[in-house]
């Protein structure tokens, strides 16, 4: 693994596990944490001390967990002499690891390109400054260059990801002509969605603890109830993710929107708050790609490593935070048990065979009492 350097913001220390592990995913062995007083940017006395330790330790990257100014990432560069990511570069290196087809890389790169503009828009305000160190760029008029060549790729980006998606649009549409269902499985990242769409499909698709083994959807056609279903593996949500991201994997969540009922996987082994904090932010997110109003079953998963009396606990928290947010039901799955998976696939087909009734649906069992 390559050394680096990490920069936590202190209002966001409790994400430091999940700075690691992404860090981890993405090839990079921590050496050294610091935690900075400013969410967006480095104060001068603890840029001194990175660079100190920086000239001795050499890391590869310098990894700031969050969403600093542009100005603030070109001092950090200038003073440590250190290439200098933040959270979505460091989310984008491992999506480039894990992209599976042309679609994934076209987003990608996408992505990518636009949340570089406001880096380069700021290094061309330093070199008309002449600011500009030479180790950072070829000079002013090659950066204005090459800034035009970043928006001209990214208008053919769009046009070549429209294409893509009409595509699938035409597929879709051929699958439900036939009378397929569509069943989203989504969630956030390392929940288990994979594990439950291989025991659904009887696949075998890469699974693992570390975050975004799928990158773009899988699908299968099962027949469940005496009806073809086709269930579709998506990509995981991650917190606070920017719209520059979300937008430039559209594609990906827009089988989300499409679908006739969705399955939101959570991993109900972790502490309730972060299961509420990923419950609200997952609703947030399909609301944004027009999923809410579709079915949603909760598949509450990893049952099998609580206990009885924290099961109940926890199913209890669920339920009634899910209801609210607009879930049709919350079922307990252990995908890597096979506990439970039988049903959800049934509770999703028939959720999505009723959308008629649906809002009867939600207040009913909103003051149904839960087995």
């Amino acid at each position: 693994m390559n050394k680096a350097y990490l920069i936590i913001p202190k209002r966001d220390s409790h994400a430091l596990p999940e700075a690691v592990t992404l860090a981890e995913t993405a090839g990079y062995q921590i050496a050294r944490v610091w935690k900075s007083r400013y969410p967006n940017r480095v104060g001068r006395g603890l840029i001194a001390e990175i660079a100190s330790h920086a000239e001795q330790d050499r890391p590869s990257v310098i990894i700031f967990y969050g969403n600093p100014q542009p100005s603030a990432v070109y001092k950090l560069m200038l003073e440590t002499r250190t290439r200098v990511i933040d959270r979505v570069q460091l989310i984008l290196e491992i999506f480039v690891k894990h992209a599976g087809s042309r679609e994934a890389m076209l987003q990608i790169e996408m992505a990518r390109i636009k949340h570089e503009l406001p880096l380069v828009r700021e290094l061309i305000r330093r070199s008309k400054m002449g600011e500009l160190p030479g180790f950072l760029g070829p000079g002013r008029y090659a950066i204005d260059s090459y800034y035009r060549h970043l928006t001209s790729r990214l208008a053919k980006l769009r046009r070549e990801l429209e294409k893509l998606r009409k595509l699938r649009s035409a597929r879709i549409e051929t699958r439900r002509h036939a009378g397929m269902l569509h069943v989203a499985i989504t969630g956030y990242a390392s929940a288990g969605k994979t594990t439950l769409f291989n025991k659904l499909t009887g696949l075998s698709k890469p699974t693992g603890p570390e975050y975004f083994t799928t990158l773009h959807p899988k699908h299968y056609r099962v027949r469940v109830s005496g009806r073809d279903v086709v269930f579709i593996d998506t990509v995981g949500f991650i917190r606070d993710v920017p719209p520059s991201i979300i937008e430039a994997f559209y594609s990906t969540l827009e089988e989300v929107a499409s679908s006739d009922s969705i399955i939101f996987v959570v991993d109900i082994s972790e502490d309730f708050q972060s299961i509420r904090e990923k419950l609200l932010a997952g609703f947030e997110t399909l609301s944004r790609i027009g999923a809410i109003g579709k079915p949603i079953i909760i598949a509450a998963n990893k049952i099998d490593l609580l206990s009885e009396d924290e099961l109940d606990e926890r199913l209890s928290l669920i339920k009634a935070e899910a209801l609210a947010l607009g879930a049709v039901r919350v079922i307990p799955v252990s995908a890597a048990k096979e506990v439970n998976v039988k049903r959800v696939a049934e509770d999703a087909v028939s959720a999505a065979l009723e959308p008629a009734n649906l809002g009867d649906l939600w207040e009913g069992l909103r003051a149904e009492a839960w087995p």
